[in-house]
This record gives C-alpha cells, sequence and structure tokens, in this order.
C-alpha cells in the first residue's frame, strides 16, 4: 500500500477522517484502475522492450559476456526484474518502493561486479526507448518517472577502478 494512504488509515485510528484525509483517498482510489491498466499494458509489452534494451546493450558492449558469465542471460532477468519493480511502484504510486526494495540495492550489486555508470545508464535508456516505442503514449506518461528514476539511481556510483564491461 502507498506509504501516505497506509499513513492516513493508521493516523486515523479511534477517529473518522478529516476533509482532507478523504479527498486524499478518494484521489488515489480514483487513478488505481488506470494504474492497474497501465500495468497490464506493461506487462503485455515487456518482453519487446527488455529485448530491444538487451539487443542493443549488446551491439554497444559487445565485449561484456567475456567478463561475466551468462551475462545476457542475467542482464535480461535483471532488467526483466527491474521492469515488474517499476511497475508494482507506479501502481501504488510509491517511488519509494523501486528504490528501497531494488533500485540501491541492484546498483550496489552491479557497482561491486565492476559495472560502470555508463554501462547502466545506456541499459536502462535503451528500456526506456523500448517501452516508448511499444507502449501508448498515455501509458507511457505515466510509468516515464519510474523509468527516469531508474536511469538515474543506477547511473550514479563511482566510476569502478577496473570496469568489467
Amino acid at each position: 500500500m502507498n506509504n501516505r494512504i497506509n499513513s492516513i488509515i493508521l493516523d486515523s485510528d479511534s477517529r473518522y477522517l478529516t476533509a482532507d484525509e478523504r479527498q486524499e483517498l478518494v484521489q488515489y482510489t480514483s487513478t488505481f484502475q488506470e494504474r492497474l491498466d497501465a500495468v497490464a499494458l506493461i506487462e503485455e509489452n515487456e518482453d519487446a522492450a527488455v529485448r530491444f534494451c538487451i539487443d542493443n546493450t549488446r551491439k554497444r558492449y559487445p565485449n561484456f559476456d567475456k567478463y561475466h558469465g551468462s551475462a545476457w542471460a542475467k542482464a535480461f532477468r535483471d532488467v526483466q526484474l527491474t521492469t515488474r519493480f517499476m511497475a508494482q511502484a507506479m501502481l501504488i504510486d510509491e517511488m519509494s518502493l523501486l528504490e528501497d526494495k531494488l533500485l540501491y540495492w541492484l546498483r550496489t550489486i552491479l557497482a561491486g561486479l565492476n559495472f560502470t555508470p555508463e554501462f547502466n545508464r545506456d541499459t536502462y535508456t535503451y528500456l526506456k526507448q523500448g517501452f516508448r516505442q511499444t507502449l501508448p503514449p498515455e501509458t507511457f506518461a505515466k510509468f516515464e518517472p519510474y523509468l527516469n528514476r531508474t536511469i538515474q539511481v543506477m547511473s550514479e556510483f563511482p566510476m569502478p577502478a577496473t570496469p568489467a564491461v
């Protein structure tokens, strides 16, 4: 559940909601179906967007698999997982879910494997391009902030001394 909505519910224990709290709940729930429909479209287009991402990343970084075993299969898995977390965060309208449950952890792992910030930025920029091509514009507009935040967080770490991409 969205942290703000959860907080409203918990804070209203033994009292009625204020007018502002009711309005916030109505606003949140009134857009839920739209977000749910957007998630369904993201799911339908996930494979094409992730394949577009991996294909373009592979062209840009042809030596990547020389540094990591099963590199492209793992990259596909990681990008797919990230897509699913972005969709879930969008559904509940909570960016911190994406950041706290996946992005900071994944960025740390990839930095430890000597990925470069540029590699991550390029990879997730290709994912964004893939979804821009496959999603209807109104759905993409709902999803874009989560894609942008992923690109930002995943490329904010120091360059490794010995890059492995």
